[in-house]
């Protein structure tokens, strides 16, 4: 009896030990993503030398998360782009380089192109998930992220109609 408690002892200290090393050592190594980002343009510059520049940074600027009774979601994102060195007026459809963020679409299965209004807009498709991009400015892009088993495309797309642009402060 003893020597099953002794055991039973030791091996919840040793747990606990990985456990606080396991938090240490993600606490120690824990950057903010504006660190990365500046470790990875240094160490591009060491690289490359100062003639490269910066062209663009694009995030997710936010995600909205519906859900319904089945647990079914739809993911809105909204992806915002900062033009540095490149030319934002180059950009006079569906932003593709801005979609790399959430997917990449040359490997979809298949690829609809549209209009939602009047903004270019693509449905790709993929083995489990469908995504309905569109660009109302080349500094924001909209994406639909859904199960076309759960919602059909048609539904998606009244979605994406009836959204409305970001007002912008002029």
């Amino acid at each position: 009896m003893k020597k099953k408690l002794i055991i039973s002892l030791i091996a919840v200290i040793l747990v606990l030990g990985v456990a606080f090393a396991i938090g240490a050592l993600v606490k120690e190594n824990k950057d903010t993503l504006q660190d990365m980002i500046i470790r990875i343009e240094s160490a591009i510059k060491e690289v490359l030398g100062d003639d490269v520049k910066k062209q663009t940074e694009t995030v997710v600027a936010g995600t909205l998360k519906y859900a319904d009774k089945e647990g079914n979601e739809i993911n809105y994102h909204i992806l915002k782009t900062t033009y540095y060195e490149a030319d934002p007026s180059e950009i006079t459809g569906l932003n593709v380089d801005a979609l790399g963020v959430l997917i990449n679409p040359d490997s979809a299965n298949r690829c609809k192109e549209m209009k939602i209004k009047n903004w270019d807009a693509a449905l790709y498709e993929f083995d489990e998930h469908s995504y309905l991009c569109w660009t109302d400015t080349p500094e924001i892009s909209y994406v639909l992220e859904y199960s076309p088993e759960a919602v059909p495309d048609e539904e998606i797309v009244k979605m994406a109609e009836s959204a409305e642009t970001l007002e912008r402060n002029k």
